[in-house]
C-alpha cells in the first residue's frame, strides 16, 4: 500500500461540493478501500474544524450539519504523524510557505511521500516540490 500525505484542502472535498471534489473524492475512496495510506499533522483537524466554523460564521453552512461533517471525519482511517517541529519554520522558509502549509510539506518530506493537494500548481512551494506533490485540480 502506497502512503500519501493528504492536505485538509482535500479532505475538505470530500464532503462539501468544489470544483475538485470528484478527484478529491478518488482519494477517499482509496482510503477506504485501504488501498492508500493517509497521513496528516495533528494540526489537520484543527485546520478542517476552523474550515467548518469560518462557512457557518458566512452562513454557508448549518452549524448541525458541519458538526456531523467534522464527526464523520474524526472517524476517517487517517493517520496522525507530527513532522520534527524544528524542521517546520525551516521548510516554511524554504519553500516560501506559510507555517501551516510546512506542517503538511515537512511531514511529506520526511516521510518521502507525496502530498495531495489542491493548491494551485502554480504557487511557488508546489512548484518546488514538485515530484512530491499529487494535485486533485
Amino acid at each position: 500500500m502506497n502512503t500519501f500525505v493528504v492536505d485538509t484542502s482535500v479532505t475538505v472535498a470530500w464532503y462539501l461540493d468544489e470544483s475538485f471534489s470528484p478527484s478529491a473524492r478518488i482519494w477517499q475512496d482509496r482510503l477506504l478501500a485501504g488501498k492508500a495510506r493517509l497521513l496528516v499533522p495533528s494540526f489537520h483537524y484543527w485546520e478542517f474544524a476552523n474550515v467548518l466554523r469560518t462557512l457557518v460564521a458566512r452562513r454557508d453552512l448549518d452549524a448541525d450539519l458541519a458538526t456531523e461533517i467534522f464527526d464523520l471525519h474524526l472517524d476517517a482511517p487517517l493517520e496522525v504523524v507530527d513532522p520534527d517541529r524544528r524542521a517546520v519554520l525551516a521548510v516554511a522558509l524554504d519553500y516560501g510557505a506559510t507555517a501551516y502549509d510546512a506542517v503538511f510539506i515537512a511531514l511529506a518530506v520526511d516521510n518521502e511521500a507525496p502530498l495531495i493537494t489542491a493548491e494551485r500548481t502554480t504557487t511557488a512551494w508546489v512548484t518546488k516540490l514538485a515530484a512530491l506533490v499529487e494535485s486533485v485540480r
